[in-house]
């Protein structure tokens, strides 16, 4: 029989429901989640790095839940447990989303769900970092459409607005970290298909790096491959350098370990320092449309 770790009557306030005052005012929702996890290296060591930390897998749930803004309570449940199963790397997850009072006569009324990871191998995983500031909300929809018709995609962190790094008289950009199955792409054929997605949205190279642009993609990390191709190199120097490259990625996968340093992005994200980088999350619903079908499938 399997171990479980079990959270239950996690009480949380958002928005939730169809009704005009339902969509201004606050209600409580009641999440209840159990997941497998084999306890018995931690009974053994009485060690908490050596089970799930369930603690901040309910403050991941109650940050998510209390920005939503969803009309139903089938919605919310998919979305939560999406995001925990791969957030935390969890096998399955059952989880309970209940509305109490929501019928007349009733104490309460919920739904129960039972989903799979089915989450490629890490090593299949290839994350891009996108960028744009000139009509960003445009480029980086019709890139983020591209990558999904031909990849599997895995996970898509919220936009990021940051300030422009060196050349300061520009707008400042949108950027993103999108994550999908490359299994079978070398690094070489990655970065022909991504230069011709810049090339699409009219990106033109010239001497100023720096400079505004409709796209830019690089690609950050390919799994644990370490390597240097030409110009490329994997990982991107940038995740341990960049705020606008490092915490989309922080968002899309917090407990991923850095290949060359050995570190978690939260980790490095801890001992990020660079306070002349501004950058500021955009909720999902700033830019209706924006966001193709696939996010946080």
């Amino acid at each position: 029989m399997k171990d479980h770790i079990v959270l239950t009557g996690l009480k949380i306030k958002c928005i939730i429901g169809i009704f005009d005052w339902e969509r201004k005012t606050k209600q409580d929702v009641v999440i209840d989640l159990k997941f497998p996890c084999d306890i018995r290296k931690a009974a053994i060591k009485d060690n908490i790095v050596d089970t799930k930390d369930y603690k901040l897998i309910a403050k991941t749930a109650i940050a998510f839940v209390e920005k939503s803004r969803y009309q139903l309570i089938e919605t919310l449940a998919e979305k939560l447990a999406n995001l925990l199963l791969h957030q935390f790397g969890l096998a399955e997850i059952e989880l309970s989303v209940s509305k109490p009072g929501a019928v007349r006569g009733s104490q309460n009324v919920g739904i129960h769900i039972h989903r799979s990871l089915s989450r490629s191998n890490f090593d299949d995983l290839t994350f891009l970092s996108l960028g744009s500031n000139i009509h960003p909300e445009l480029h980086l929809y019709r890139a983020l459409s591209s990558i999904d018709k031909k990849y599997p995609t895995e996970g898509l962190s919220h936009v990021y607005e940051t300030s422009p790094i060196g050349f300061k008289n520009q707008p400042c950009f949108w950027n993103l970290v999108v994550v999908f199955n490359g299994q079978g792409e070398t690094v070489g054929q990655l970065m022909r298909w991504i230069n011709s997605l810049e090339k699409k949205e009219g990106r033109i190279r010239t001497k100023n790096t720096l400079g505004p642009r409709t796209l830019d993609i690089d690609l950050i990390l390919k799994g644990r491959l370490v390597k240097k191709q030409g110009k490329s190199q994997v990982p991107h120097p940038d995740i341990e350098k960049k705020a606008f490259v490092l915490f989309p990625l922080l968002e899309v996968s917090p407990n991923l370990i850095h290949p060359v340093s050995g570190k978690t992005m939260i980790e490095i994200a801890a001992g990020f320092d660079n306070k002349g980088q501004n950058i500021k999350k955009l909720p999902y619903d700033t830019f209706p449309g924006f966001y193709p079908k696939f996010l946080l499938r």
